[in-house]
């Protein structure tokens, strides 16, 4: 049982962050961004035996971090102008970890500006503020650079991989990639 214990320590250690950034984003208040953290690693406790897949894990948190959200504005009654943009970030987020195999050498493809923009905000779990201000750059100019990297990113993407959309035009699955670069 110990060993548990140990890996979930390691688990929190590693998404804490990342998962307190994402509530963040949908969540404005500091302190309740706090508590859904805290709700949401005791709901990834009480169920981590259940977990099939160890290589799901991240996608798994952050289910279970929108899930609460929307759980959290329900309660409240607070409206929300749109749960489906919670699950599409988890979504987008469980494709990017899959495509990872491709991500580098696209990347790599940009021009520089874009190339680090979104290398910060998407890799390395900046805001686009502190990147911009890391870097004395405007904002307006990073928010630039980061929407152009993006649509680079989808073009790249969809020339080598073949996706699957659902009637809404949004990516439910993908087939293997020839990603080259």
């Amino acid at each position: 049982m110990k060993e548990k214990t140990t890996d979930f320590e390691a688990i929190y250690r590693q998404f804490r962050m990342p998962l307190l950034r994402f509530i963040r984003y949908k969540v404005s208040d500091a302190h309740t961004a706090e508590d859904l953290l805290q709700d949401v690693f005791i709901k990834a406790s009480q169920s981590l035996e259940y977990l099939k897949d160890e290589n799901k894990i991240q996608s798994w948190l952050f289910s279970i971090a929108s899930n609460t959200i929307i759980d959290y504005y329900r309660k409240h009654q607070i409206p929300l102008s749109d749960e489906t943009d919670i699950a599409q970030d988890v979504e987008d987020r469980t494709v990017l970890q899959e495509l990872s195999c491709c991500i580098e050498p696209f990347l790599e493809a940009l021009p520089s500006g874009q190339h680090e923009a979104i290398k910060a905000v998407y890799l390395h779990e900046q805001t686009q503020a502190e990147y911009a201000s890391q870097n004395d750059l405007n904002l307006s100019t990073v928010k630039s650079q980061v929407k152009r990297a993006k649509a680079s990113m989808k073009e790249f993407f969809e020339a080598c991989c073949s996706f699957e959309r659902n009637r809404h035009n949004e990516v439910v699955d993908f087939r293997e990639c020839d990603c080259k670069g």
